[in-house]
This record gives structure tokens, sequence and C-alpha cells, in this order.
């Protein structure tokens, strides 16, 4: 009977000993970070709702692509095929180049004589981009003088030229269906640092990108940061209206005005009691 009460005894105390050992080295820390874990968790749902809100920003600015450079390589495929344009994803933005002998007359601003179908199958292409922003550049070499006497026509660089060019094309994008409001005229140096386009120099640039635009979801939290420190001087007004000096003057204002003491306005002396 003695072994039986020292066996139970002895697993009794080797239980308490697991419990005490679970409680402090497991249970303890994992109570600990439980609430470490609740302490933070507000912070962690701002976090998520803000990347929820950059991922639905991402995707507005992104999710139109491929659809655009399907459609931009399908409308230039013999330019393409022939090496004298190209269709490229670059971020958020397309860029398509396009070799200034489909549109231009060489060292010249006007468009070439049998560029009109090149034309007319662009503005239909970009026509079809809603909502878009719509860069128009241009890069070419310079053109010496050229003609003598009253023909002679003078040097121009490749800057002005390019400028023209591009201006040009954004009249007559425009005129043919192009929304104005997108269409941006842009110019560019006659050498730029190589990206990795096939076509180099000398070319049409057309930049498309989403405008930039701020949501409502976007903007809220940045209404949470303006409402938030305006109640907080009220609060500590309110708390410790004579800490420092400078809040004596929030304080007596707050407080009632006190009200005068009547004065009497009779001068005769008061009966004496008899």
């Amino acid at each position: 009977m003695k072994i039986v009460t020292y066996i139970v005894i002895a697993l009794l105390v080797v239980t308490l000993a697991g419990g005490a050992y679970f409680f402090l080295t497991i249970y303890n820390p994992m109570a600990g970070e439980y609430a470490k874990l609740q302490a933070g968790q507000p912070e962690f749902e701002k976090t998520r709702k803000e990347l929820n809100q950059f991922k639905a920003k991402e995707k507005q600015e992104t999710g139109w692509m491929d659809a655009a450079r399907q459609a931009l390589k399908k409308g230039l495929e013999s330019e393409i095929t022939a090496g004298r344009a190209e269709v490229v994803a670059a971020g958020s933005r397309i860029i398509v180049n396009i070799a200034e002998g489909v549109l231009y007359t060489p060292q010249s601003v006007t468009f070439g004589r049998e560029s009109k179908p090149a034309l007319d199958n662009l503005a239909a292409l970009l026509k079809e981009l809603k909502d878009k922003e719509i860069v128009v550049g241009n890069m070419t070499k310079s053109a010496p003088a050229q003609g003598r006497g009253r023909k002679r026509v003078p040097a121009r660089d490749g800057r002005t030229l390019a400028s023209g060019r591009s201006l040009e094309l954004v009249k007559y994008l425009a005129k043919n269906g192009v929304t104005a409001e997108a269409l941006v005229a842009a110019s560019y140096p006659e050498k730029v640092p190589d990206r990795g386009f096939k076509i180099k120099d000398q070319k049409t640039i057309i930049v498309i990108t989403a405008p930039a635009s701020t949501s409502p979801e976007a903007a809220a939290p940045k209404q949470e940061t303006r409402t938030a420190p305006a109640a907080q001087p009220t609060a500590t007004i309110a708390a410790k209206p004579t800490s420092t000096p400078a809040t004596k003057p929030t304080a007596t204002a707050a407080a009632p005005a006190p009200q005068p003491k009547s004065i009497p306005i009779s001068t005769v002396p008061p009966k004496k009691a008899p």
C-alpha cells in the first residue's frame, strides 16, 4: 500500500512539475506574445488597408497596358515587321518608336508624300485609348543650310526640327479624332542614352501613360491625419488650463465672465431698528 502511495505522490509531483514547466516556459511567453499581437492589431489592419489601396492603384495604372500594347502591335504590324516601328512596355508606360522616314520628309518638318496612310492608321489607334496621356515627341539630326539667295533655307538644329515635327503631329492627331486634352508635344535632343530600343535615333517617340489620380480611399488616411491633431490641443488645454503661460489666456477666455455687483442708487441712509 505504501508503494502505491509513493507512486501516486511521485506521479503527482511529476505532474505539478510538468505543469509549472509548461506554464513558465511555454504558456507565459505565448501569453505575452499574444498580448503584443493584440496591441499591434490596429496598426496591422491600417497597414493592410494601405497595401490594398496601393494594389488597387497599381492595377488602375497598369491594368490597361496588355490590351493596349497588343492593339498597337497589331495595328503597326507591317511597320514592326519591316523594322521601322516597335512597341515596348516600360513600367507603367507604353512606348512606341517609329522611324522618321515613315512620317516625315528628311531634314524637314513637313510630312512625307506617302505618309498619309501611316498617319491615319496612327490616329485611329491612338483614338481608341481613352483617358490616357499621350506624349508625342521627336528626335532627329540637325539640317544644314540649303539653297542660295532668296531661296536659301538656313540651318536648323535637331531640337528645333523635332519640336516642329511634334507640334505638327499633335495638330494632325487632334484633327483626326484623338482627344486634344490628352496630347502633349515634346522634343528630344539629337542623342539620348541608350535604353535598349531597336530604333536608336531619328524617330518619333510616343509615350502613353494613365494620368495620375487620387481615389477617395487614398484620400481617407490624409483626412484622418488632418483631423487628429486638431482635437489634441483642445484636450490638452482642458486638462491643464494653467500648465503654461501660453494656455492661461485660453482658459480665462473660456471661463464665464463674472457678474458685476449691483450698485445702490438711493443715497438715503437706512432707518435704525427700534
